[in-house]
């Protein structure tokens, strides 16, 4: 039994961003209002910086995932969607053919237990669904403003990288931060 995620892709990303534009200027005590716009871009960027090393989602947002169930043994796949957690799924559908799809049905075709989505047949499936937290952890915000003010404070310098990892070598130590705990683990 396997469950193989093909596509993950963002229909619609955070309206109002979890950490607001207040709270990064008054962690990097900055008073004036010319660079806003900047500091903004930079809330965005973090965001999405911690979503993508930890799949999860730290703001409300509607995204689109395309899996495929393999196996047989036992009847039923718990889906826990990538980029959690699950508020709600607004379409589910599961392919029958060539360019065929079977919208399936809450409660008849598939169940919302614990957060995951429970599924009965094996098979391709297109599942657009509401995940993110309606209220960020301290912790994760914590994150996300460190990075703001380290980007916020070296911006312009060009840094060295390491190829092999896609990370730069000047880099906030991380492992210090708090991103760690909310790192989804695939089995």
């Amino acid at each position: 039994m396997a469950i193989i995620v093909n596509s993950v892709n963002v229909v619609s990303d955070v309206v109002v961003e979890p950490v607001s534009l207040t709270d990064a200027k008054t962690w990097m005590r900055i008073s004036y209002d010319t660079d806003d716009s900047l500091i903004q871009e930079l809330i965005e960027s973090a965001r999405k910086h911690i979503e993508a090393l930890t799949s999860v989602s730290f703001g409300s947002k509607v995204l689109k995932a395309t899996i495929e169930l393999t196996g047989s043994v036992p009847q039923v796949w718990m889906v826990d969607v990538p980029y959690g957690p699950l508020i709600c799924v607004n379409e589910l559908k599961w392919k029958t053919g060539f360019n065929m799809y079977e919208t399936m049905v809450k409660n008849d075709d598939y169940e919302l237990i614990g957060g995951k989505i429970w599924l009965y047949n094996a098979g391709n499936y297109i599942i657009t669904y509401q995940a993110g937290y309606s209220s960020l952890p301290e912790d994760i915000k914590s994150d996300i403003l460190t990075l703001v003010a380290w980007s916020y404070e070296n911006r312009g310098k060009k840094f060295k990288g390491d190829q092999t990892t896609g990370t730069l070598s000047e880099f906030p130590k991380w492992d210090g931060l708090n991103y760690h705990q909310y790192k989804k683990v695939v089995i």
